[in-house]
């Protein structure tokens, strides 16, 4: 069995991992990089494509593979999303003008495209997909073939969150032959997921009470829902007083619509609710000019490039009564958000905006630090460990941390290992 690395390694995005025996070839994901404007070169001469899950760095690659009939698997929630997200991909490269050779039509391919399969089989290979945590319809994936056995998490975490459990570790295969695992966080121990969240609605609270804005920047899949959720639940305990908020993120909008659709995939909790993502507290909104200030706002993109969080971020950064809480912990190096962060300013149409609103990074991630990796590594006991999605520093800040317990590799951008 040989596994070769097209993309998603010593960084994160542009996930894409074949796995090839003499009788079948597969991709583990097959995404682009975030911020690209065009898609990756990656090879598409294999037999399946497995996706792990939604988010655009493991599946916006699909589209290039429209015009064909190629053979997609994955969750239902999975299908759903990644569907909305490249709909959404494709109405932004147009509206960009840029010369982006996909529509719709394309789109609709791919989901037709798509087997709902949590195992499947093919000549001499069986794959089996389990929760991962993470996001909605997130799932690790093992591939057994030639008496081989390979574990990808994907994205994966361990800890519960207010919507979604984490990934039960006693349902993984153990002692597969590989184990390729992200490392995100790989050399970062968070506080618990409990205390992050009281210290989230404590920086809201401080801004609330100096009359200021809160921008929330968040991705339209999941983190804006979850984050929805705790305001709107804080506010329904009296943990935060009434304020206006918002969303502004029609995508965010039609998302949450498929997650009251299927409840099943959530915590107990949330499906004891009639319509869990219809919030009482958190109204939709289709642009920013219909904000009533002050306000709390939860817009994309996630990241600060572009949309709602951008418009934002650039007339409320002057403004120190307001704040910018980002609880992604990953921000590409040239964001708008990390910008801001590390160097206290805006960068727009050339001109420097000073930042002199609060902001802070408080991370409500979906990724498994660097204490959840060891426990899968401690619990799965890999006879060999690959390192991917993350940046190389935070790859080997986790091989350190691993090297006693499983033989350890960093592999490099198309290296092939045999297994």
């Amino acid at each position: 069995m040989n596994i070769q690395f097209h993309g998603g390694v010593a960084e994160v995005g542009g996930s894409c991992i074949g796995v090839e025996t003499d009788d079948a070839r597969i991709a583990l994901d097959y995404g682009i990089k975030v911020g690209d404007e065009a898609l990756n070169g990656l090879p598409s001469d294999f037999d399946v494509f497995v996706i792990s899950h939604a988010h655009l760095d493991h599946s916006g690659n699909l589209l290039s593979l429209a015009s064909g009939n190629p053979v997609i698997v994955g969750s239902k929630m999975t299908r759903e999303i990644t569907g909305d997200l490249l709909l959404d991909m494709v109405k932004i490269q147009h509206m960009k003008g840029n010369n982006f050779p996909y529509t719709n039509h394309d789109v609709e391919n791919i989901k037709r495209s798509w087997w709902v399969r949590e195992a499947a089989a093919l000549p001499g290979m069986s794959i089996q997909l389990y929760p991962a945590g993470h996001v909605a319809g997130a799932r690790m994936i093992s591939v057994q073939g030639d008496g081989k056995e390979i574990l990808y998490t994907g994205d994966f975490c361990l800890h519960d969150t207010m919507i979604l459990e984490g990934a039960q570790l006693e349902s993984l295969p153990k002692n597969p032959d590989a184990l390729i695992i992200e490392t995100t966080y790989g050399g970062t121990t968070r506080l618990k997921r409990s205390e992050l969240v009281d210290l989230f609605l404590k920086r809201i609270l401080d801004t609330i009470e100096r009359e200021g804005n809160v921008l929330l920047p968040a991705f339209a899949f999941h983190r804006s829902q979850e984050i929805a959720k705790i305001v709107d639940q804080a506010m329904a305990d009296s943990v935060l007083p009434d304020y206006r908020v918002y969303i502004v993120s029609r995508l965010a909008r039609r998302i949450a619509q498929h997650f009251n659709s299927n409840k099943q995939f959530f915590t107990e909790e949330i499906q004891e609710q009639k319509y869990p993502f219809n919030y009482r507290h958190v109204k939709h909104l289709h642009r920013t000019k219909q904000i009533k200030e002050p306000a709390i706002v939860i817009c994309t993109s996630g990241f600060g490039h572009a949309g709602a969080s951008l418009r934002l971020l650039t007339e409320w950064a002057v403004d120190e009564d307001n704040s910018v809480l980002i609880s992604s912990g990953y921000l590409p190096p040239e964001s708008p958000l990390r910008i801001a962060k590390e160097k206290g300013e805006v960068i727009e149409n050339g001109s420097r905006i000073p930042v002199r609103a609060e902001v802070d990074q408080i991370e409500l991630s979906g990724h498994a630090d660097q204490s959840e990796l060891e426990k899968l590594i401690r619990t799965v006991k890999p006879k060999r460990t690959f390192l991917v999605h993350g940046e190389v520093e935070q790859a080997y800040a986790l091989s350190e941390k691993i090297s006693g317990i499983t033989e350890v590799h960093i592999p490099e951008k198309e290296e092939t290992f045999t297994i």
